[in-house]
């Protein structure tokens, strides 16, 4: 997704959504175990695509200070109040995309599920240990274990195409490999899970995403997720069982 597709694909209420989820989701803490020995002897962290600072918050609850790079404007925004409540004066938030702005060197450079940083082709993966005092650090996904959102099966039907392959981790690993560097890789397993307070706010989440709006679609969703989602005794739940890649490799300070 380009910067200017990102910009207007997040709307503040697919921003609430997101952060509702990632409010009872397990990703955070599953992602900073694993990045343990790259945060060893970390002070600063850059933080690209940082969204509404699923990582940045916590990076800075650890370290001395976060840059928090993000060009959607409602994440941005969204990333600022969720600091500010937390009382967490050592973020920074700039609300840009990487190469748009000049940014200081960190101890680690951070970037998680930015599509296209992440494309073996992409300058990120080349250009990131340079910024790295210690670590470059990215998360990919790694495989879906359920279908996101139904989408394999949705787009088919109300778009008539595939629903395309996300970003290829294997890809990425060997993209780095390539630059002479030996990635260290670790996959690991979290919760994804989407709330919603009622099935029609399901209907309003689904069409929002796939952009359809006309009555027809809102009937055949109702019935769809009926059939899918899960009654908890706050509404419903779409569940999902996600799997990433967490890996990193010594910045050019470093090595």
């Amino acid at each position: 997704m380009a910067t200017d597709e990102r910009a207007g694909f997040w709307t503040p209420r697919k921003v609430a959504w997101y952060q509702r989820a990632l409010a009872v989701s397990d990703y955070a803490a599953v992602v900073l175990d694993a990045l343990g020995p790259a945060l060893a002897g970390c002070r600063t962290a850059l933080d690209v695509g940082a969204g509404t600072g699923v990582l940045a918050l916590p990076l800075a609850r650890r370290l001395t200070g976060v840059t928090a790079l993000e060009p959607a404007p409602a994440m941005a925004k969204a990333l600022r109040e969720a600091a500010e409540r937390a009382g967490l004066a050592n973020v920074t938030v700039c609300e840009a995309a990487w190469g748009d702005v000049p940014v200081a060197p960190h101890d680690l450079v951070l970037s998680a599920h930015v599509g296209p940083l992440l494309r073996p082709e992409a300058p990120f993966l080349r250009d990131a240990a340079r910024w790295a005092r210690r670590s470059v650090a990215v998360v990919i996904e790694a495989g879906d274990v359920d279908d996101k959102f139904y989408f394999r099966e949705l787009y088919p039907r109300l778009l008539g195409r595939p629903y395309g392959p996300g970003c290829d981790h294997a890809a990425a690993v060997a993209a780095v490999r390539a630059l002479g560097v030996e990635p260290t890789v670790r996959i690991v397993g979290y919760r994804s899970d989407q709330p919603f307070d009622s099935l029609e706010e399901a209907c309003d989440f689904w069409q929002a995403y796939l952009g359809l709006h006309d009555p027809e679609t809102r009937a055949f969703l109702r019935r769809f997720l009926a059939d899918r989602l899960v009654r908890t005794a706050g509404g419903w739940l779409a569940p999902y069982a996600k799997r990433a890649a967490v890996v990193w490799w010594p910045g050019a300070a470093a090595g």
